[in-house]
């Protein structure tokens, strides 16, 4: 199969493989060989190179997206809080000092700055309530809202939503690094495979059966087929995100397949696949990585053919209220 997308990379090098050990047979007892000594054998190495960097950048993705899935856990849990200590500082303390200084409730999808600034404040305020000097009249501390939930408590909680936020920023890294690693395994095999197809046709004779079955690198022209288009919506009902997209007229249509990232850009080389659909069905529900509220993810639907190739419809990003 041609080239597409990053899992095309070993069923395509298992391709070569295969014609390049009938090449062999042909040529017994001699073999095809590269320049610089490539051969076969090191081809097949290569391959288990290359596995292992694709198994390195799932792993790693993996591990990315349970990082965030905790993040929106953690991130939902402690924002409840800020709402809550809002309201017993307004209950408890109406008209003191303290109301100035209450923490702004930051939105669920606000960047980690924001949300470290608002606990600061939180935990600030907190504990100059607790201490309240000079005293406000009529109010006995501790602060400690309903629960019971008390300034410790929260200082708990605080060290483990910035620990998330510090998790998730790491595993990003992290999925970087093993993307390049990635990339730069494949791209001398790729450029090897390139040369094969230039060694079979000097290396066989003229009119050899096996000179038409050279694997390609490259979709044939006018091969690659056309997007769908998709949309996706939260369904409240369902706790899912339910996703529909136009049918099309592509006698070649092998299946719908659904993908997802969790962002914040979409890679094709780093989507998930999370589903197939079969023609004729037109619809596909997930929750996905929208594993509490602030929660989001991208989403897309791939047309994919008979010969592999394929093609990404838009990519839609679903957050959970």
């Amino acid at each position: 199969m041609p080239i597409t997308s990053v899992g095309s990379w070993l069923p395509t090098i298992d391709e070569f493989i295969t014609h390049w050990t009938a090449v062999n047979a042909f040529l017994n007892p001699s073999e095809l060989v590269l320049l610089d000594g490539y051969d076969l054998a090191t081809l097949q190495l290569d391959r288990a190179s290359v596995a292992g960097a694709l198994s390195d950048v799932q792993g790693k993705l993996n591990l990315r997206t349970i990082a965030s899935g905790d993040r929106d856990i953690k991130r939902a849990a402690i924002r409840g809080r800020i709402g809550q200590f809002r309201a017993a500082v307004q209950a408890q303390l109406p008209g003191s000092r303290y109301l100035a200084s209450l923490p702004k409730l930051p939105t669920r999808e606000a960047a980690p700055g924001k949300w470290r600034d608002a606990l600061d404040d939180m935990l600030n305020l907190w504990t100059a309530v607790n201490a309240n000097n000079p005293a406000v009249p009529g109010f006995t501390p501790p602060l400690v809202l309903g629960g019971p939930y008390a300034v410790a408590a929260f200082t708990t909680e605080k060290t483990a939503v910035d620990a998330a936020f510090t998790t998730v920023a790491t595993t990003d890294q992290n999925l970087q690094q093993a993307r390049e690693m990635r990339d730069s395994v494949f791209a001398p095999v790729y450029a090897k495979l390139k040369e094969y197809r230039l060694g079979v046709i000097g290396g066989l004779p003229p009119g050899n059966p096996l000179l038409d079955s050279i694997p390609r690198l490259t979709p044939p022209a006018g091969s690659t087929p056309p997007a769908t288009n998709m949309s996706a919506v939260w369904n409240p009902a369902t706790e899912e995100a339910d996703m529909t997209w136009e049918a099309l007229d592509l006698p070649s249509l092998d299946y719908w397949s659904i993908r997802a990232h969790p962002g914040p850009k979409w890679r094709n080389d780093e989507a998930e696949t999370i589903g197939q659909v079969f023609p004729p069905g037109l619809t596909f529900s997930t929750d996905h990585g929208l594993v509490a509220p602030g929660s989001s993810v991208l989403l897309a639907v791939f047309t994919v053919t008979t010969t592999g190739n394929e093609r990404r419809s838009n990519v839609v990003k679903v957050i959970r209220p």
